[in-house]
Formats: structure tokens, C-alpha cells, sequence
């Protein structure tokens, strides 16, 4: 029974402990009286132990069923009749009309001022009737206490939604701010929507194309369209119709969820192109070297890793011949061929200009590396068209297998002194550092 921290249930707070005390202090009163008898009396001690019950228990919960109102307007009637007092009936009229207007819809609150009022005017007919002018003056203002709780219900309620969507849209925004995922935005972006409905029965929410199955009628439906492209709709629905109060908030929901997935798609592409390169879509050398850290850390536990390095030759002729954008053409071409001979799981990589590199991470042998250099050379130096003219691709490939290298650095040494020891054997060739030192150099058939 603390006070709670929210506006609207520290008000609610207040005037529980204010209905409480005037329902303790009332039944004093009517066990001194000497005018009911004993039986009603009781009756009128156990109504008041019930209302009192029945509040503390609807303040916990936060609401009360409509049915609940006659029942109450009921128990006040024994509370009046049992009392024979006709200020105890004043009293416990004004303070439930104050509590529990702040409760429910205006019509709630008019069918409890109608039930309260008609239940003590039925025990003020049947206990003090020459009482009635004073207790028809008196409670000249109980239809205004009404209007008047009401309002206040109506208004800090809105207070707590507006403040609940803000809430959300804060956590949200903090998610689209610390992420670029895009299935981690759609989850807290569904998660957001769900928020916005509260507590109406069977309300769900989903982003996707199509209604999900299992679910109500769809109710809203928000096109996710950044006008470059469409990130799907996102749908909303309950068993009772969406408050149209509630829209506004789910448009500007899918508002920020189309800023924030549109946001992740730049992060994506920045992403990439900090890690790859432009002209060919491989790796760079930055995500080459990262990738082969990762693969010496696994090395050491029984892994082979081997490192190929791929020198094209004659590539300045090409340039110099045909022109730049036939460099660029033949580059490419020999990026595609890279990509197709190795698997999902190597990394295929251009270091600038006409070199190239691959990792292999996870061979089945040590000596796989040299017959995957073997057929990668054979498929580079494959004759291709280039700027209308035929030409035969002419490559060079240096291979290091990972033989306890202290770090990627010594590595990518050796698999570049393996590269040009092919190279000045006659070019066109793989050359394989062993383990001592030595270079064997491979001539594909």
C-alpha cells in the first residue's frame, strides 16, 4: 500500500485511503446507534467490511466490472438502513462517488453516481424520511463530483498513455540507435507495437507480407516504404477494435522503423565497403588480414590454414594496350573465376592492383593447398573477351601452409616469396614454400 509513483495512481492511492477511513470511522457510529436492530446492524458492519474489501481489491487490480456498480448502490442502502443515520449515508455516498468515478468510461461513472444515489435515497425513505430535503440539498453536488472524477480519470489516463509511448519510443530509439540489424529492429519494432495496444484482449502485431496464421482480423496494416524500397507492411490487431487515439502512435512506429531498417541498410553498405573492395566486390586487405588472425587461432588447435598470393602477369601491357577500363574488366573476370574456385568457407581477396590473395581455412591436408593454387591458375589463365579483343589471362600464385608462423605477417612472407620465386621461374606457375625453406615450383597440365 505504498504511494505509488504515477500521477494518476497516487490519485487513485489518495482516495482509496480517503474511502477507507470514512468506511472505518462509519461503523463506530452504527453499532452505537440504538435504533436498528442487532441483525442490521451486523448487516450493515459486514457491508462495509465487504465495500471496503471490494475497493482495495479493484485499486489493486485497477478496474472494476460494470455489474459491480448496483451491488455497491445495494450495500450502501444496508450500511444507511443499518446506521439509521442519515450523515453516514452523506458521507459514504460522496467519497465512493469520488473513488470510484476514477474508474471506467463516463458511463460507468453515471451508472454508479444513478446506483450509489438510489441506494441512499431508498435508506434515508425507510430510516429518517423527514431527513430527506437536507439530504436531497446536500447531495446537490454529487452529480458534479461525478463529472468532475471522471474528467480527472479521463485525463491522467491520457497523462499515462502519452507517457507509456514515450517510453517506448525512447527504448526504441535507443535500439535503432545501437544496432544495424535488421531482425533485431523488426523484433523491437513488433515488441513496440504490442506496447502501443496495452492491454487490449487478443492484440498482436507482426511484420511481414502476409496476415500471420492463427490471429484475429487484422486491423491496422502500415506499409514499411521508404520510397527506394519496401521493408514489408506492419500489421496490428485484436479481438475489439484499435481506440483510434491508438493509430497516430503505430504510424509514427512504422515511421521509425522505416528510418531505422533504412538506416541499416547504409550501415550495411558502409560496412562493405570498408571491407571490400570496390572495382571486384572481394575482400580488402584489412578483412584479409582480420579473417586470418581468426584462421591462426584455429591453426594452433589442429586446423590447416594456407595463404595463396596471386600476382597477374603482364597486367601493365593489358593497360597500357587497351586501356584502363580493360584492366578493370579483366580484373573482375578474374575475381569471378577466384570466387568460383573456392569454397564458402576460404576467403578470396584483392590486395591492390593486379594482386590477389586467397585463404584457405580448414583444409582436409596441408598439401590441398597446392592443388587448389594449381586449379585456380588453371582457371584464371582461361581465354576471355575484353574490350572486343580475345586475351589469355597469365598469372603467377605463391602458396605458405601455416607451420607454427608466429603471426599472419611472417605467414603472407612467405606465401609472397613463394609468388615470386614462381614468377621468375617463367611466370605462369605455382610456387610451394616446404618446410624448409625451400620453394617447389608447379607447372599445371
Amino acid at each position: 500500500m505504498a504511494p505509488p509513483r504515477q500521477l494518476g495512481a497516487r490519485i487513485r492511492w489518495l482516495f482509496l485511503i480517503f474511502i477507507l477511513f470514512n468506511v472505518v470511522t462509519a461503523v463506530p457510529r452504527t453499532l452505537h446507534g440504538d435504533i436498528a436492530a442487532p441483525a442490521w446492524k451486523f448487516a450493515a458492519v459486514a457491508a462495509a467490511a465487504g465495500l471496503a474489501w471490494w475497493w482495495l481489491r479493484g485499486y489493486r487490480r485497477n478496474s472494476f466490472p460494470a455489474w459491480a456498480a448496483p451491488v455497491e448502490g445495494l450495500a450502501l442502502a444496508v450500511i444507511g438502513y443499518g446506521s439509521h443515520n442519515w450523515l453516514v449515508t452523506l458521507g459514504l455516498l460522496f467519497v465512493t462517488v469520488s473513488f470510484r468515478g476514477l474508474y471506467g468510461s463516463w458511463k460507468n461513472a453515471l451508472a454508479l453516481t444513478v446506483s450509489m444515489f438510489a441506494g441512499s435515497l431508498g435508506a434515508i425513505l425507510l430510516t429518517e424520511p423527514h431527513q430527506m430535503a437536507n439530504f436531497l440539498q446536500q447531495t446537490a453536488g454529487v452529480p458534479p463530483l461525478a463529472l468532475f472524477t471522471a474528467a480527472v480519470a479521463e485525463s491522467t489516463r491520457r497523462q499515462e498513455q502519452a507517457a507509456a509511448r514515450e517510453r517506448v519510443f525512447a527504448r526504441l530509439g535507443s535500439t535503432l540507435v545501437t544496432t544495424s540489424d535488421e531482425e533485431t529492429i523488426r523484433r523491437h519494432a513488433v515488441e513496440a507495437a504490442r506496447e502501443l495496444l496495452g492491454d487490449l484482449p487478443g492484440n498482436w502485431a507482426a511484420i511481414s507480407a502476409d496476415r500471420p496464421d492463427g490471429v484475429s482480423e487484422v486491423r491496422v496494416t502500415l506499409a514499411l516504404d521508404s520510397g527506394k524500397r519496401c521493408y514489408g507492411s506492419l500489421l496490428v490487431g485484436a479481438d475489439v477494435p484499435i481506440p483510434a487515439h491508438v493509430r497516430p502512435s503505430l504510424e509514427t512506429l512504422a515511421a521509425q522503423t522505416v528510418l531505422g531498417l533504412r538506416n541499416a541498410e547504409h550501415a550495411e553498405d558502409l560496412r562493405h565497403q570498408a571491407f571490400h573492395d570496390n572495382l571486384t566486390g572481394l575482400a580488402n586487405r584489412p578483412l584479409l588480414r582480420d579473417h586470418l588472425t581468426q584462421a591462426l587461432a584455429r591453426a594452433r588447435r589442429g586446423s590447416p590454414v594456407a595463404v595463396l598470393l596471386i600476382d597477374l602477369d603482364g597486367f601493365k601491357a593489358v593497360n597500357d594496350t587497351y586501356g584502363h577500363g580493360a584492366g578493370d574488366q579483366l580484373l573482375v573476370a578474374v575475381a569471378q573465376r577466384l570466387r568460383d574456385g573456392i569454397r564458402g568457407a576460404d576467403t578470396g581477396a584483392r590486395l591492390g592492383g593486379d594482386e590477389f590473395a586467397v585463404l584457405l581455412d580448414g583444409m582436409d591436408s596441408p598439401d590441398d593447398a597446392a592443388l587448389v593454387a594449381e586449379r585456380l591458375l588453371v582457371s584464371i589463365q582461361q581465354p576471355l573477351v575484353v574490350a572486343g579483343v580475345q586475351l589469355v589471362p597469365a598469372a603467377s600464385i605463391g602458396v605458405a601452409v601455416w607451420r607454427g608462423h608466429p603471426d599472419i605477417d611472417s605467414l603472407l612472407h612467405d606465401a609472397d616469396t613463394a609468388m615470386y620465386a614462381a614468377k621468375t621461374a617463367g611466370k605462369g606457375r605455382v610456387g610451394h614454400l616446404g618446410e624448409q625453406g625451400d620453394v617447389r615450383i608447379l607447372i599445371p597440365s
